[in-house]
Protein backbone atom coordinates (compact mmCIF):
# COMPACT_ATOMS: atom_id res chain seq x y z
CA UNK A 1 0.00 0.00 0.00
CA UNK A 2 1.33 3.38 -0.87
CA UNK A 3 0.34 6.79 0.46
CA UNK A 4 0.57 9.40 -2.74
CA UNK A 5 1.13 12.70 -1.40
CA UNK A 6 0.23 15.64 -4.34
CA UNK A 7 1.84 19.25 -3.34
CA UNK A 8 0.47 21.74 -5.24
CA UNK A 9 1.74 25.26 -6.23
CA UNK A 10 -1.17 27.03 -6.61
CA UNK A 11 -4.85 26.70 -5.35
CA UNK A 12 -6.33 26.82 -9.13
CA UNK A 13 -4.82 23.78 -10.15
CA UNK A 14 -6.80 21.75 -7.21
CA UNK A 15 -9.52 20.15 -9.58
CA UNK A 16 -7.15 19.55 -12.79
CA UNK A 17 -4.74 17.70 -10.66
CA UNK A 18 -7.02 15.26 -9.23
CA UNK A 19 -8.52 14.88 -13.03
CA UNK A 20 -5.27 13.70 -13.69
CA UNK A 21 -5.10 11.57 -10.42
CA UNK A 22 -7.68 9.71 -12.12
CA UNK A 23 -6.69 9.72 -15.43
CA UNK A 24 -3.27 7.62 -14.03
CA UNK A 25 -5.78 4.85 -11.26
CA UNK A 26 -4.99 7.21 -8.51
CA UNK A 27 -7.85 6.62 -6.28
CA UNK A 28 -9.87 10.48 -4.95
CA UNK A 29 -7.64 12.11 -2.84
CA UNK A 30 -8.60 13.67 0.21
CA UNK A 31 -7.90 17.84 0.12
CA UNK A 32 -5.61 19.46 2.56
CA UNK A 33 -5.36 23.17 3.05
CA UNK A 34 -2.16 23.97 4.11
CA UNK A 35 -0.02 27.12 5.03
CA UNK A 36 3.91 27.18 4.60
CA UNK A 37 6.29 27.98 7.57
CA UNK A 38 6.90 31.68 6.10
CA UNK A 39 2.68 32.45 6.05
CA UNK A 40 2.14 30.94 9.30
CA UNK A 41 5.43 33.11 11.20
CA UNK A 42 4.43 35.85 8.91
CA UNK A 43 0.79 35.86 10.56
CA UNK A 44 2.15 35.21 14.05
CA UNK A 45 5.29 37.44 14.23
CA UNK A 46 5.32 41.01 13.77
CA UNK A 47 7.12 42.31 10.80
CA UNK A 48 8.57 45.76 10.38
CA UNK A 49 7.26 47.76 7.34
CA UNK A 50 10.54 47.14 5.35
CA UNK A 51 10.66 43.80 5.94
CA UNK A 52 7.59 43.05 4.61
CA UNK A 53 8.69 42.38 1.09
CA UNK A 54 10.83 38.95 2.14
CA UNK A 55 7.02 37.85 3.07
CA UNK A 56 5.42 38.15 -0.08
CA UNK A 57 3.59 35.42 -1.28
CA UNK A 58 3.60 33.76 1.93
CA UNK A 59 0.18 34.02 2.97
CA UNK A 60 -1.26 31.93 0.36
CA UNK A 61 -2.68 28.87 0.88
CA UNK A 62 -1.14 25.40 -0.72
CA UNK A 63 -2.92 21.93 -1.33
CA UNK A 64 -1.95 18.90 -0.64
CA UNK A 65 -3.72 15.74 -2.29
CA UNK A 66 -3.68 12.51 0.24
CA UNK A 67 -4.24 9.25 -1.61
CA UNK A 68 -3.89 5.33 -0.82
CA UNK A 69 -2.98 3.25 -3.56
CA UNK A 70 -3.58 -0.25 -2.81
CA UNK A 71 -0.25 -2.58 -3.77
CA UNK A 72 2.09 -2.33 -6.48
CA UNK A 73 5.45 -3.60 -7.32
CA UNK A 74 7.68 -1.25 -6.26
CA UNK A 75 9.14 -0.84 -9.92
CA UNK A 76 5.42 -0.31 -10.97
CA UNK A 77 4.77 2.15 -8.56
CA UNK A 78 8.08 4.06 -9.01
CA UNK A 79 7.28 3.80 -12.85
CA UNK A 80 3.59 5.40 -12.18
CA UNK A 81 4.60 8.40 -10.02
CA UNK A 82 7.69 8.99 -12.98
CA UNK A 83 4.57 9.61 -15.54
CA UNK A 84 2.92 11.86 -13.73
CA UNK A 85 5.41 13.75 -12.52
CA UNK A 86 6.17 14.16 -15.81
CA UNK A 87 2.49 15.64 -16.98
CA UNK A 88 2.71 17.42 -13.77
CA UNK A 89 6.08 19.27 -15.02
CA UNK A 90 5.09 19.54 -18.37
CA UNK A 91 2.12 22.09 -17.67
CA UNK A 92 2.90 25.96 -17.50
CA UNK A 93 3.78 27.06 -15.07
CA UNK A 94 4.78 23.36 -13.06
CA UNK A 95 1.60 21.84 -11.26
CA UNK A 96 3.82 20.18 -7.97
CA UNK A 97 5.35 18.06 -6.99
CA UNK A 98 4.28 13.95 -6.13
CA UNK A 99 6.05 11.51 -4.30
CA UNK A 100 4.45 8.13 -2.84
CA UNK A 101 5.44 6.75 0.43
CA UNK A 102 5.34 2.85 1.52
CA UNK A 103 2.90 2.39 4.70
CA UNK A 104 1.45 -0.49 6.77
CA UNK A 105 -2.31 -0.54 7.68
CA UNK A 106 -4.28 -2.92 9.66
CA UNK A 107 -6.82 -4.98 7.89
CA UNK A 108 -9.76 -3.39 8.44
CA UNK A 109 -12.53 -5.62 10.09
CA UNK A 110 -16.50 -3.62 8.75
CA UNK A 111 -19.36 -5.15 10.62
CA UNK A 112 -22.42 -5.92 8.03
Amino acid sequence: MYLVLTFLEQVETTERAIRRLREFGIPEPLVIRARSAAAALSAEVPVFAGLRSLALGADEDKIVLVSVLPGLPAEEMERLIQRVQLEMDADDPPMGRLVALPVMAAPTHRRG
